[in-house]
Protein backbone atom coordinates (compact mmCIF):
# COMPACT_ATOMS: atom_id res chain seq x y z
CA UNK A 1 0.00 0.00 0.00
CA UNK A 2 2.67 2.95 1.17
CA UNK A 3 4.17 2.24 -2.48
CA UNK A 4 1.03 2.71 -4.35
CA UNK A 5 0.30 6.08 -2.59
CA UNK A 6 3.56 7.81 -3.54
CA UNK A 7 3.61 6.39 -7.69
CA UNK A 8 2.56 9.58 -8.67
CA UNK A 9 4.59 12.38 -7.22
CA UNK A 10 7.65 9.98 -7.56
CA UNK A 11 6.48 10.03 -11.58
CA UNK A 12 5.86 13.49 -11.59
CA UNK A 13 8.86 14.46 -9.55
CA UNK A 14 10.92 12.31 -12.44
CA UNK A 15 9.41 13.97 -15.12
CA UNK A 16 10.84 17.58 -14.21
CA UNK A 17 14.44 18.03 -14.80
CA UNK A 18 15.19 20.80 -11.86
CA UNK A 19 13.45 18.26 -8.91
CA UNK A 20 16.48 16.71 -6.88
CA UNK A 21 16.06 15.04 -4.12
CA UNK A 22 17.93 17.20 -1.99
CA UNK A 23 15.30 20.28 -3.22
CA UNK A 24 12.04 17.91 -3.12
CA UNK A 25 13.68 17.18 0.64
CA UNK A 26 14.49 20.53 1.80
CA UNK A 27 10.66 21.69 1.00
CA UNK A 28 9.36 18.74 2.53
CA UNK A 29 11.35 20.00 5.77
CA UNK A 30 10.13 23.80 5.19
CA UNK A 31 6.82 22.44 5.25
CA UNK A 32 6.53 19.60 7.95
CA UNK A 33 8.76 19.84 10.20
CA UNK A 34 8.26 21.44 13.40
CA UNK A 35 10.08 24.51 14.34
CA UNK A 36 11.55 24.66 17.92
CA UNK A 37 12.95 27.84 19.35
CA UNK A 38 12.54 31.85 18.99
CA UNK A 39 11.81 32.98 15.20
CA UNK A 40 15.08 34.05 13.25
CA UNK A 41 15.95 37.46 12.52
CA UNK A 42 14.82 37.09 8.87
CA UNK A 43 11.32 35.83 9.96
CA UNK A 44 10.37 38.52 11.93
CA UNK A 45 11.06 41.20 9.40
CA UNK A 46 9.51 39.60 6.73
CA UNK A 47 6.17 38.81 9.12
CA UNK A 48 6.12 42.38 9.95
CA UNK A 49 5.98 43.47 6.58
CA UNK A 50 2.58 42.74 6.65
CA UNK A 51 1.74 44.99 9.00
CA UNK A 52 3.73 47.75 7.01
CA UNK A 53 1.67 47.30 4.13
CA UNK A 54 -1.86 47.84 5.83
CA UNK A 55 -0.50 50.89 8.22
CA UNK A 56 0.97 52.76 4.60
CA UNK A 57 -2.84 51.87 2.46
CA UNK A 58 -4.55 52.67 5.91
CA UNK A 59 -2.96 55.64 6.11
CA UNK A 60 -2.80 56.60 2.30
CA UNK A 61 0.82 57.12 2.36
CA UNK A 62 2.03 58.98 -0.96
CA UNK A 63 -1.76 60.02 -1.59
CA UNK A 64 -2.21 63.88 -1.64
CA UNK A 65 -6.16 64.24 -1.11
CA UNK A 66 -6.28 61.79 1.88
CA UNK A 67 -10.18 62.73 2.73
CA UNK A 68 -11.23 61.72 -0.96
CA UNK A 69 -12.64 58.59 -1.02
CA UNK A 70 -9.71 56.48 -3.67
CA UNK A 71 -9.64 52.96 -4.77
CA UNK A 72 -7.20 50.98 -2.59
CA UNK A 73 -5.22 49.89 -5.87
CA UNK A 74 -4.47 53.82 -6.56
CA UNK A 75 -3.66 54.36 -3.04
CA UNK A 76 -0.95 51.35 -3.69
CA UNK A 77 -0.25 52.65 -6.69
CA UNK A 78 0.69 56.43 -4.68
CA UNK A 79 2.68 54.67 -2.01
CA UNK A 80 4.89 52.25 -5.03
CA UNK A 81 6.17 56.02 -6.31
CA UNK A 82 7.39 57.22 -2.58
CA UNK A 83 11.11 56.75 -1.77
CA UNK A 84 9.66 55.43 1.31
CA UNK A 85 8.30 52.49 -0.42
CA UNK A 86 11.68 52.10 -1.79
CA UNK A 87 13.39 51.85 1.50
CA UNK A 88 10.61 49.69 2.92
CA UNK A 89 10.62 47.32 0.35
CA UNK A 90 14.49 47.18 0.68
CA UNK A 91 14.63 46.26 4.39
CA UNK A 92 11.88 44.07 4.92
CA UNK A 93 13.07 41.95 1.81
CA UNK A 94 16.53 41.23 2.93
CA UNK A 95 18.53 39.12 0.85
CA UNK A 96 21.37 36.28 1.11
CA UNK A 97 25.18 36.96 1.57
CA UNK A 98 27.95 35.29 1.69
CA UNK A 99 30.38 36.99 4.97
CA UNK A 100 33.35 35.87 3.33
CA UNK A 101 35.34 36.73 6.68
CA UNK A 102 33.12 34.46 9.27
CA UNK A 103 32.61 32.29 6.38
CA UNK A 104 28.99 31.75 6.62
CA UNK A 105 25.58 33.23 5.21
CA UNK A 106 24.11 36.26 6.39
CA UNK A 107 21.12 38.35 5.76
CA UNK A 108 21.56 42.08 3.88
CA UNK A 109 19.26 44.26 2.95
CA UNK A 110 18.15 44.36 -0.53
CA UNK A 111 19.75 47.02 -3.32
CA UNK A 112 17.40 49.83 -4.47
CA UNK A 113 17.92 48.12 -8.15
CA UNK A 114 15.88 44.75 -6.55
CA UNK A 115 13.18 46.49 -5.95
CA UNK A 116 12.99 49.18 -9.20
CA UNK A 117 13.44 45.35 -11.13
CA UNK A 118 10.11 44.93 -10.08
CA UNK A 119 7.27 45.76 -12.26
CA UNK A 120 5.15 47.97 -11.26
CA UNK A 121 1.85 46.34 -11.53
CA UNK A 122 3.74 43.00 -9.88
CA UNK A 123 4.04 45.13 -6.68
CA UNK A 124 0.64 46.61 -6.68
CA UNK A 125 -0.74 43.01 -6.83
CA UNK A 126 1.62 41.80 -4.32
CA UNK A 127 0.98 44.30 -1.68
CA UNK A 128 -2.97 43.75 -2.57
CA UNK A 129 -3.40 40.27 -2.16
CA UNK A 130 -1.81 41.04 1.57
CA UNK A 131 -4.44 43.61 2.13
CA UNK A 132 -7.17 41.17 1.04
CA UNK A 133 -5.05 38.04 2.77
CA UNK A 134 -6.34 36.61 5.87
CA UNK A 135 -3.74 37.86 8.02
CA UNK A 136 -4.34 41.59 6.57
CA UNK A 137 -8.02 41.60 7.06
CA UNK A 138 -6.69 40.46 11.04
CA UNK A 139 -4.23 43.33 10.86
CA UNK A 140 -6.85 45.86 9.55
CA UNK A 141 -9.19 44.86 12.68
CA UNK A 142 -7.28 46.27 15.30
CA UNK A 143 -6.75 49.08 13.28
CA UNK A 144 -8.67 52.43 14.82
CA UNK A 145 -11.39 54.11 12.73
CA UNK A 146 -9.11 56.65 11.51
CA UNK A 147 -6.95 54.59 10.47
CA UNK A 148 -3.93 53.96 12.86
CA UNK A 149 -2.75 51.30 15.44
CA UNK A 150 -3.82 51.25 18.86
CA UNK A 151 -1.74 51.92 22.15
CA UNK A 152 -2.20 49.28 23.95
CA UNK A 153 -1.13 47.75 27.07
CA UNK A 154 2.70 48.29 28.74
CA UNK A 155 3.39 50.14 25.96
CA UNK A 156 0.50 52.47 26.28
CA UNK A 157 1.42 53.22 30.23
CA UNK A 158 5.05 53.72 29.51
CA UNK A 159 4.13 56.55 27.06
CA UNK A 160 1.63 58.09 28.89
CA UNK A 161 4.16 57.92 31.77
CA UNK A 162 6.69 59.82 29.26
CA UNK A 163 4.19 62.16 28.32
CA UNK A 164 2.84 63.27 32.01
CA UNK A 165 7.09 64.06 32.87
CA UNK A 166 7.82 66.49 30.55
Amino acid sequence: MGAEKWDKVIKFLNSKSKATPEKVLNILRTTYEKKSGPESSYEVIRGSWAWMVVGAIAKKTGTTNKNKKIPTTQIIRNWIKTKQFKDDWCIFHPKKVKNKKLNRIEWNESSLEDCEAIHTLRHVKQINDIWVSKIGKNIRSNLTPAGKFPMRGQFLKNYKRILSDE
